[in-house]
């Protein structure tokens, strides 16, 4: 049996550009992995099968993690049937990446089980068919994401820093954040290369300092949940930073024993974390 950890991310700063003319949206965000992480254990099996410890997560064909293994299958030509069940550690729903993660990992773990017939074209080949985020997973780290968030830059640095998460126990639809956009929370391209020299000259303290996610103030709106989260978290004095289009809700630092408390009384849930 193998067993294989997918890292879960955050976005540091979420601007969106436009409407493009298939309907997705023209984004720039910066991602970054943290150590908080799925489990997946594969083993061998007579037919392929994808189950998770999360009812949340659909089994079968409706799993990215089948859809990566049928997509490799079809690429090598070699069949592909394992026992594959994920231990999600990442919530659901909450702009951390967890499925996205799920599938690049099962696809790097594939390639190393096969031998490696995909180059890693290829690798990034099917993982913009899977989704935005999954090309990403792939190398991890520090990453530009432009385009869909599919087009990356890899960068050198990382972020060395202590975080924690809050998971308010919703489930946010990327979709619906998309859809309530509105001209107010675009950001004109060419106040884009303002935050490129903010990453090519600066420190992390700066880059984090002018961290800002226009999807989640959209995601705000629409879930105040998201909304009590921020003021609790403000109240407390910390900053908070929604990643993605939400739920989850993340700060620097550790938290303190009375928001260890009020997580508890409002059944959220909080991880503690770091970048890596």
């Amino acid at each position: 049996m193998e067993i294989i950890k997918a890292h879960g991310k955050v976005n540091l700063g979420l601007w969106v550009i436009g409407k493009r003319p298939d309907s997705y949206h023209e984004i720039y965000t910066l991602f970054h992995t943290i150590d908080l992480h799925d489990r997946i254990f594969i083993k061998e099996a007579p037919l392929l099968s994808v189950k998770a410890s999360s009812p949340f997560v659909p089994e079968g064909e409706e799993n990215i993690v089948f859809q990566a293994v049928k997509k490799f299958e079809e690429m090598t030509g070699i069949p592909q049937n394992y026992e594959i069940f994920i231990e999600k550690n990442i919530p659901v729903g909450a702009g951390l990446g967890g499925g996205s993660s799920d599938a690049a990992a099962v696809l790097l773990k594939l390639n190393e089980i096969n031998q490696y017939p995909l180059t890693e074209e290829d690798l990034f080949k099917i993982a913009k068919e899977l989704g935005a985020d999954v090309p990403f997973f792939l190398k991890g780290g520090f990453a530009v994401g432009e385009g869909i968030g599919e087009k990356l830059t890899f960068l050198e640095k990382k972020i060395d820093q202590e975080i924690f998460i809050i998971y308010p126990n919703v489930q946010v639809s990327t979709e619906r954040v998309y859809s309530a956009l509105t001209e107010k929370f675009l950001t004109k391209k060419e106040e884009i290369p303002i935050i490129d020299i903010l990453l090519s000259e600066y420190g992390e303290e700066e880059i984090i300092s002018n961290m800002e996610n226009k999807l989640g103030e959209v995601a705000k709106e629409l879930y105040p949940e998201l909304q009590e989260v921020m003021n609790t978290l403000e109240y407390l004095g910390y900053k908070p930073h929604i990643t993605g289009s939400g739920s989850a809700i993340f700060a620097f630092g550790k938290p303190d024993e009375r928001l260890e408390n009020i997580c508890k009384v409002k059944n959220w849930k909080l991880f503690t974390t770091k970048l890596i």
